[in-house]
């Protein structure tokens, strides 16, 4: 029992923390030594390039290590000549005519999403942009019961 007139021992155990948000500690710690810049990667535009390289430039416009024999020069040209069209010429993107099988869960439901809304600005942006990948051949219309909704993304301020 304790009274007024006991003796008493108490432990205290005091204990304190800094709690800190990641904004904060990123603005006040080291970087991570081990960490390095993004990686860029992806398609970046499906505009075509403001010059492009015309059929008739094509294997000239094309840096060739000079250290390889004039037989190996002459087998990578043929090789280039041979699928021409995957690369990008005369204003028009590169294909390579593949087709792709993409695995469905079976019974799987189609998926078809209304457009989101979007202003007369950015609605003729969309339409352009739609019209030039069906004009380059990138998109074609389609009667699939599958489809996305179109949006846009802006880059570097673009």
């Amino acid at each position: 029992m304790i009274g007024p007139n006991s003796e008493s021992r108490s432990n205290v155990i005091q204990s304190q923390s800094n709690i800190t948000s990641k904004a904060q500690r990123n603005a006040t710690e080291q970087d991570d030594p081990s960490s390095s810049e993004p990686i860029e990667g992806g398609p970046k535009t499906a505009e075509v390039a403001p010059e492009p390289t015309t059929t008739a430039d094509f294997t000239s416009s094309v840096h060739i290590s000079p250290d390889l024999t004039e037989d190996q020069r002459r087998g990578l040209v043929a090789v280039l000549e041979e699928n021409r069209l995957a690369f990008g010429l005369d204003g028009r993107l590169g294909n390579h005519d593949a087709h792709v099988r993409i695995p469905m869960k079976p019974h799987a439901i189609p998926v078809s999403l209304p457009p989101f809304a979007a202003s007369p600005t950015n609605r003729e942006v969309i339409d352009k942009q739609m019209d030039s990948w069906i004009q380059l051949g990138v998109i074609e219309p389609s009667t699939s019961p599958w489809a996305a909704a179109t949006f846009i993304t802006y880059r570097n301020g673009k």
